[in-house]
């Protein structure tokens, strides 16, 4: 019979996270439970089906946390206003969804009893936690006291202990943060972001969880992660690198991947979500467009002006007002580095017909 620690065990084997002691249990059970057999078997097959699609992961995370500059003086001055060359092109694009064997969703009611914590015994814990706030146009690192090291997005809240106590390390973030994590296979660490709960069992992610935006995302680089939803604590989610994950509130269509496994197409009373791969800028650039902020890029890629208008409140400090609804359904691509709102709002014009007044740091788009 698959068990909970037997998922455990063959995530860990399939990330290369498993140790000596658990390798031996994990071999244990392979060779004594045919349901066991099985789900390694498929699993496994999918894990290394295409892997070279993923060879250069470690080289991707090298090169983006190198990349990684959060002033260290003058967190609120703006960029300079000097302009380097963008790419701007409308187009429409098919999400693909990728064959989500990678989502461990085993609706079996011995997992229900599965949580991250206990909730009654965490408030008081909660209530003493540190608490780091970026406001906008502001990035901030912070070196956690077991090694780990997370860089903070613009208006962005992470609640921390001073020291990691207990099984677990367990963070609580509202806004948008990169995690280069460091290795503890005896206490797992813990994102609490939202309606989700992300146990990592790999080193370097990014989770996007603004209350204010339509859409959460948790990004994986590198390793593995497993995540789990306050409301479907019985579906397991695991992620293998260059795979993102997407909770939405609106309802996906259902998507049948193969004949083993679909995305998820919930009730109205439950998260919808969904598996896909990283957003690469061009496909021929290895620009993933979901951690280029740590790089100091604002990039977006066939996205709505309203997700856009979002993502440049928090990079430019100001507040977007849309007076003419219909331009809330542009959709544009492009890339800022230096450039100023007012560039910014420039270039979109090329692409688009619009008109704005921009005034008292608040934007009104026409």
């Amino acid at each position: 019979m698959v068990t909970e620690r037997f998922i455990e065990l063959l995530t860990k084997k399939l990330s290369d996270e498993i140790d000596a002691q658990e390798l031996e249990e994990f071999n244990f059970l392979i060779a004594n439970d045919e349901d066991c057999r099985q789900q390694n078997t498929f699993f496994k097959a999918y894990w290394i089906k295409n892997e070279e699609q993923y060879s250069n992961t470690d080289m991707m995370f090298q090169r983006i946390r190198s990349k990684i500059e959060v002033p260290q003086s003058d967190e609120t001055a703006q960029a300079s206003a000097e302009i380097k060359p963008a790419f701007f092109k409308r187009h429409r694009i098919t999400v693909l969804w990728p064959a989500v064997a990678a989502l461990f969703v085993i609706g079996l009611s011995l997992f229900a009893g599965y949580y991250f914590i206990n909730s009654n015994s965490k408030k008081n814990e909660i209530a003493d936690l540190q608490q780091k706030k970026t406001p906008s146009r502001v990035k901030s690192k912070i070196y956690l006291s077991d090694g780990s090291i997370v860089t903070l997005n613009s208006e962005t809240t992470l609640k921390y202990p001073p020291s990691f106590k207990g099984a677990t390390r367990e963070v609580y973030l509202n806004g948008e943060a990169f995690f280069d994590v460091a290795k503890d296979h005896l206490h797992p660490f813990i994102v609490h972001a939202g309606n989700m709960s992300i146990r990592v069992l790999g080193t370097a992610f990014n989770v996007k969880s603004y209350k204010n935006d339509i859409a959460s995302e948790t990004t994986l680089i590198r390793g593995a992660i497993e995540v789990t939803l306050a409301d479907r604590p019985s579906d397991r989610i695991i992620l293998k690198p260059n795979e993102k994950l997407i909770l939405k509130s609106s309802t996906f269509k259902r998507h049948t991947i193969n004949r083993h496994l679909v995305a998820q197409t919930p009730d109205s009373a439950k998260t919808s979500y969904a598996l896909t791969n990283l957003t690469y800028l061009r496909s021929n650039d290895t620009t993933i467009v979901e951690t280029s902020w740590v790089n100091n890029r604002l990039i977006f890629k066939d996205e709505d002006f309203t997700e856009i208008a979002n993502k440049m409140e928090r990079w430019y400090g100001v507040k977007i007002k849309f007076k003419n609804p219909a331009v809330r359904d542009y959709h544009f691509t492009g890339v800022f580095e230096r450039e100023s709102i007012t560039q910014a709002l420039g270039a979109l014009q090329l692409v688009e017909s619009f008109s704005y007044k921009y005034k008292n740091e608040t934007v009104y788009i026409y």
